[in-house]
């Protein structure tokens, strides 16, 4: 095999609950690249993967699981390992690290000089990193003195070449057992506190207009914050919850049957489900952010911020505008990025 085309080990593996990790391992084997994804454990998993399947390039998706725990003092003997691991890894194995920084911090908001630490030991240490957008690059090179020449803005590949997409709006919805007159809003994804499930829950009550519909797909693993959105949404006949994890031939019926996309973000860097419905060619009602602010640049009117439009004025613009159009462009935008490039960052 030639010598730009290595062996890969993924770490860690993200399971079939985030398929972005198995279309990009696809997409590289595809391209000549042989990819293996480690294992995870509760410690040393890049010892494990590396002692396993030797390789030349180790490619970390997330790491922040690898620098937290539930205590600070499980925290730090975890970056202890964590950190040791990098050394070995880039000293006596010699491999190449890639790495994509999904977000600067994690969403939970815990141990954050901890984590900052140590994950800017780890991005110092990367020879390749990826990002979503020139604002997080900027943001990467001031928080952790990291070199421009090693990051590179590339986008995810786009989830249409992943997830079928043959059924048409009306069958979907009668699938869902939906109303085929109702206005649709969809919020589709695993449910956690940082997605702004209890905001968009409020502001959805408060709209007071008919024939609307909010469908909410996804799973939460905290009890406690799911028995609080229940609460929440007690008595509202026009809320439906699937709360499940959603298998990849029934994703199109639920964006199918939508007419827009409500992603409530408290705070986000990226988002794989902003990529997943632009992919469906749906307009999303979102945070706006730098980031989304250039992203969906076209559809500012579906972006929410707490200082000049609520949440609420979204959900009611999204009634008034072309949908077709922003949806046909946001697909175009899926379609055509630079998703290609991601090979030349495993190249030797």
């Amino acid at each position: 095999m030639p010598s730009q085309f290595p062996k890969v080990v993924v770490l860690p593996d993200a399971g079939a609950e985030n398929p972005f990790q198995y279309e990009l391992v696809r997409y590289l084997q595809n391209h000549g690249i042989q990819v293996t994804i480690g294992k995870k454990y509760t410690l040393g998993s890049t010892f494990k993967a590396l002692t396993v399947q030797p390789a030349q390039v180790l490619y970390y998706d997330w790491v922040h699981s690898f620098i937290l725990g539930k205590t600070l003092l499980w925290s730090w003997l975890k970056s202890f390992v964590f950190m040791a691991e990098i050394v070995w890894a880039k000293s006596i194995k010699r491999v190449r690290i890639v790495h994509t920084l999904h977000n600067l911090q994690n969403h939970a908001g815990i141990w954050l000089k901890l984590e900052r630490r140590v994950y800017g030991f780890f991005l110092r240490r990367c020879n390749h990193i990826r990002v979503y957008s020139e604002t997080t690059k900027q943001e990467a090179v001031l928080w952790f003195g990291l070199k421009p020449e090693v990051i590179s803005v590339i986008q995810d590949l786009p989830y249409h070449l992943y997830y079928p997409n043959e059924i048409t709006k009306p069958a979907s919805r009668e699938i869902l057992g939906i109303d085929p007159d109702d206005f649709v809003f969809l919020f589709f994804g695993e449910i956690k506190p940082y997605k702004g499930l209890h905001q968009l829950l409020k502001a959805y009550s408060v709209m007071q207009t008919t024939n609307t519909c909010l469908v909410i797909a996804g799973k939460s693993y905290d009890a406690d914050y799911w028995d609080s959105l229940q609460k929440e949404g007690e008595n509202k006949p026009t809320i439906h919850w699937h709360h499940r994890f959603i298998e990849d031939q029934e994703v199109q019926y639920f964006f199918n049957a939508a007419d827009v996309a409500v992603l409530p973000f408290v705070r986000i860097d990226h988002s794989g489900s902003v990529d997943l419905a632009m992919s469906f060619g749906k307009p999303i009602i979102t945070l706006r952010t730098d980031s989304t602010a250039q992203l969906l640049s076209h559809q500012s009117e579906l972006l929410f911020d707490d200082t000049f439009r609520p949440l609420t004025e979204c959900l009611k613009n999204a009634q008034r505008v072309n949908l077709e159009v922003i949806g046909r462009q946001n697909f175009e935008i899926a379609d055509t990025t630079n998703y290609r490039d991601i090979v030349k960052i495993f190249e030797s």
